[in-house]
């Protein structure tokens, strides 16, 4: 794989529910389909809280296929926390730097915002398993799922 690669990851989050969702897609330089996941996360406090775990489970997918040269797209709030220098010492503070560590373990890996208008593809696989009443867990699946053919 050459050229820049461009990961979008998204969190969902519903106050009344004990879960959240997050979803994530890798694509080449010209946009197509590399991987992906998507699964339902317990005990999330948040859309930031859930978005943190997005980004570390896109660095995590990133970190298992061995890319680099990747841009890591989210949104402002947890690009501002993962990207700044001082230690984080809020209570999701030890998510934040446990993704700063996998920064530091990647290479060539820059971090930045994107807009919802953008990022609709991470966001509809952080809320798929919203509209299931099954756990569905899909991580790091190869091809894309139906449910986001038609964003793609």
């Amino acid at each position: 794989m050459s050229g820049l690669l461009c990961m979008n990851v998204d969190g969902a989050y519903v106050s009344s529910l004990q879960y959240g969702g997050i979803g994530g897609i890798l694509r080449n330089e010209k946009g197509e389909f590399i991987a992906g996941f998507a699964y339902r996360v317990p005990n999330v406090s948040s859309a930031f809280h859930a978005e943190l775990l997005a980004i570390k489970s896109g660095l995590e997918l990133i970190q298992a296929l061995g890319v680099s040269n990747v841009a890591l797209m989210s949104s402002l709030e947890a690009v501002k926390a993962v990207t700044a220098e001082d230690h984080d010492f809020s209570t999701l503070g030890i998510i934040v730097e446990e993704i700063k560590d996998l920064l530091g373990d990647l290479l060539f890996i820059g971090v930045h915002h994107t807009y919802r208008t953008a990022n609709h593809v991470a966001h509809r696989l952080a809320g798929f398993n919203f509209d299931s009443d099954s756990d569905i867990h899909m991580e790091w699946f190869p091809q894309a799922p139906e449910c986001v053919l038609d964003a793609l």
